[in-house]
């Protein structure tokens, strides 16, 4: 058989090593055994379907490490699902009402246009009096029955209101800046201490924004949100598919950095700052010079989400005062 994915050859693995990588290693041959592409779909598909003829003891250690990575993603977004139903239902309800007022509504209009009509025929006061009283009999029900639809409207507007603000808090996306929210970011830097703690790793945090002299530069508010739009379009296009990018709030970007110690932070942040610097960006009409500075905290699994944050916004402080393209710390 043709050699397809000679290029992927892996070394011999010895006893030292642990099963899960012996294991990852025999699907990973059986994969160019197959001549399949051995992207990470197809490696999942192999990686599970394999995993079935392996012992009772192994198979629940996989599955231990795969309840950690998921970590109750499946029952957040069943969750989700179920209040953005209910929120559909709730708008039914209020374009339904909505379409029973707008007939109630044209009732009316058709009711007095006819008085109008018949007022002009009319020519005793005892006609006249008992026609009115028929006339606000009618416009009686049909206003009862609109007060009825609007009561509804209200009620449930202000159901479907809670409702969306729950979906808001539960959001796990910067809508300003594209890129994750504080909130997402911290969960996932909690689950990688875990990780980190169980399989004895290196990740990286690292907390990057635009220099505060070059910010001044710019007229107001919306200038300094728009370039900052830019530097966050730039680091989702540059960034590696497992690198998870946040807005933390106040113009900081938080990258969480897999299996990436401080050197692979550092070049990240290098690189970073050359394309960027190399940006042709403009706001208020003009091409600005950007300059970033940033911050690398290792994750070596010593600390809690909040010490780390704290000590990645102190290290980004420091590297504005100082002049300083990054200052690293642990």
């Amino acid at each position: 058989m043709e050699e397809k994915y000679s290029n992927y050859a892996v070394k011999d693995l010895n006893d030292s090593i642990n099963p899960i990588e012996k294991f990852a290693k025999k699907v990973f041959d059986k994969l160019i055994e197959e001549g399949i592409p051995p992207v990470p779909y197809n490696f999942s598909l192999y990686f599970f379907n394999m995993l079935e003829d392996e012992s009772l003891e192994f198979k629940k250690q996989i599955q231990d490490i795969v309840s950690l990575e998921e970590s109750g993603d499946i029952e957040k977004e069943l969750e989700l699902e179920k209040k953005l139903k209910t929120s559909f239902k709730y708008l039914k309800e209020i374009l339904q009402r909505t379409a029973v007022i707008y007939k109630l509504t044209n009732q009316m209009k058709i009711v007095s246009d006819e008085a109008l009509k018949q007022i002009a025929h009319i020519a005793s006061q005892k006609a006249f009096s008992k026609y009115l009283k028929s006339f606000e009999e009618k416009i009686s029900k049909i206003s009862t029955k609109m007060d009825e639809s609007l009561k509804e409207i209200k009620e449930t507007y202000a159901k479907n209101i809670e409702l969306i603000k729950e979906i808001e808090s539960n959001s796990i996306f910067d809508m300003k800046y594209g890129v994750y929210n504080d909130k997402y970011f911290k969960e996932e830097v909690k689950k990688e201490i875990e990780f980190i703690k169980k399989f004895r790793y290196i990740s990286s945090v690292v907390f990057i924004k635009v220099r505060h002299d070059v910010l001044t530069k710019l007229k107001n508010e919306k200038s300094q949100i728009i370039l900052n739009k830019s530097i966050a379009k730039i680091l989702l296009k540059t960034s590696r598919r497992t690198d998870i990018i946040a807005h933390l709030g106040n113009g900081i970007f938080g990258l969480l950095l897999k299996h990436t110690d401080r050197i692979g932070a550092i070049k990240t942040i290098e690189r970073f700052s050359e394309i960027i610097a190399n940006s042709a960006i403009f706001v208020e009409g003009n091409e600005i010079e950007i300059k970033i500075v940033g911050s690398i905290c290792e994750l070596i699994g010593n600390k809690t989400y909040e010490e780390y944050l704290s000590k990645c916004k102190d290290l980004l402080a420091k590297a504005q005062e100082e002049n300083l393209l990054y200052i690293e710390g642990e």
